[in-house]
């Protein structure tokens, strides 16, 4: 039973994530293991969800659903009951109350556009599929598992508030996939471990960064880079490989329009 779980997770050209995640038990209906009212409500609502019109959720319908568009007139303080829907490719939460979001069984997503500001917890799916997340304003963001994500493409963290982000663990063991980075004030460690390991990215958008010296000597695939340098910011040099293929100038900005950072090539 665990073997064939985990094989129908993935397509034949995946390699095992070498994540096991203990072995999905489906209800007769899926909708009445969906805690929050505002979710279930949406699930049973949502055109093409319930194809038969009958109240009731089976395993045939929800496999079905590849996209979800989640907007609710009542908050989702929970999404219990998301792990069913296997065959996510794309997920977006408008109104998103959870403070705990886990994403691990839906191993076939690849896009995650987040919104509220309610999140403290996201654990990213266990899969290869190509991923990118988007996550505004989610300044309460502590922790973002993405340990059982292996094709993370793209991450924007647009989290940015006076006095900076509740950010303080990004879990992704393999960044060499990031092509697309955007962040804002996070723990500077944080972000030194992440480009550390982005060896092919190709566009950053850095909104703040919270130390003096930021070092993109090991991306030396930039096409874009864009600094951000706000007020009070300690920020005063950028350490780049040479020979960058940037397509354009670096962009260095504050509130009060373009200024300048010591630039330190190396080899």
């Amino acid at each position: 039973m665990l073997c064939f779980a985990l094989l129908a997770a993935c397509s034949d050209d995946e390699p095992d994530p070498g994540i096991v995640l203990p072995p999905l038990v489906w209800p007769d209906d899926v909708a009445a293991a969906i805690p929050d009212p505002a979710f279930r409500k949406y699930c049973l609502n949502s055109y093409n969800y319930d194809r038969d019109r009958d109240g009731r959720l089976s395993k045939d319908e929800v496999l079905a659903i590849k996209i979800m568009d989640v907007f609710t007139t009542q908050p989702i303080h929970t999404l219990e009951g998301i792990e069913y829907f296997g065959n996510l490719k794309r997920l977006i939460l408008s109104t998103c109350a959870a403070s705990t979001i886990d994403l691990r069984y839906n191993s076939r997503l690849e896009y995650v556009g987040l919104g509220g500001e309610s999140l403290t917890v996201l654990r990213g799916p266990v899969g290869y599929a190509p991923l990118e997340i988007f996550a505004g304003s989610a300044y309460r963001l502590q922790t973002l598992d993405l340990s059982g994500c292996g094709n993370v493409r793209g991450l924007h963290l647009y989290m940015e508030k006076p006095g900076g982000s509740a950010l303080t663990t990004i879990d992704l063991p393999d960044a060499s996939h990031l092509q697309i980075l955007s962040f804002s004030a996070a723990e500077k460690s944080v972000y030194d471990t992440l480009l550390a390991g982005a060896v092919n990215l190709k566009e950053l958008n850095c909104n703040f960064y919270p130390g003096g010296v930021l070092d993109l000597s090991a991306c030396a695939k930039l096409e874009y880079l864009s600094v951000r340098v706000t007020h009070g910011s300690a920020l005063w040099k950028l350490r780049l490989r040479k020979n960058l293929p940037l397509r354009e100038d670096i962009r260095v900005y504050d509130e009060d329009g373009e200024r300048s950072l010591k630039v330190e090539y190396v080899e």
